[in-house]
């Protein structure tokens, strides 16, 4: 006997909406308590309380992480770098957003920038091949 589709959703809903302790106690419980002799539904709700437990987990270690990435200077200049570029529309912190439309018009806004740095580049190398070179005497 195993559980529906239904009866798994609703478990599910659950085990998200139980504290931690809670959660602990059924863990112990499905563990402990029932050893072997639990049933395969007993199994399923096992699973499904272990996989919400390691998910929080997972969580919690992520935000340490971050904070301990923000506590450092690199990650604080990283992030503040991040910020600038958010900003200014030139990198989208949604993970599922990607600024694909945007960069078309992107390049039109910062066009004047580009050619401000790379117009002087280009004359002068035109420039050059205008001037003849000389040979200095002491060199060849």
């Amino acid at each position: 006997m195993c559980l529906s589709s239904e009866a798994h959703a609703h478990y599910l809903r659950l085990a998200r909406e139980m504290d931690d302790e809670r959660l602990e106690n059924l863990d112990r419980h499905y563990s402990f308590d029932l050893g072997r002799l639990g049933t395969t539904v007993d199994m399923q709700l096992h699973s499904i309380v272990r996989n919400e437990m390691a998910v929080r987990r997972e969580r919690r270690l992520a935000q340490l992480r971050r904070s301990l990435w923000l506590s450092s200077r690199r990650g604080r200049c990283v992030e503040a770098g991040k910020r600038w570029l958010v900003r200014h529309r030139l990198w989208s912190s949604a993970r599922q957003r990607v600024i694909e439309p945007a960069s078309s018009s992107l390049i039109k806004r910062w066009r004047w920038l580009i050619w401000a740095l790379l117009l002087p580049l280009v004359a002068l190398e035109r420039l050059s091949g205008l001037i003849p070179q000389r040979k200095m005497a002491g060199l060849r």
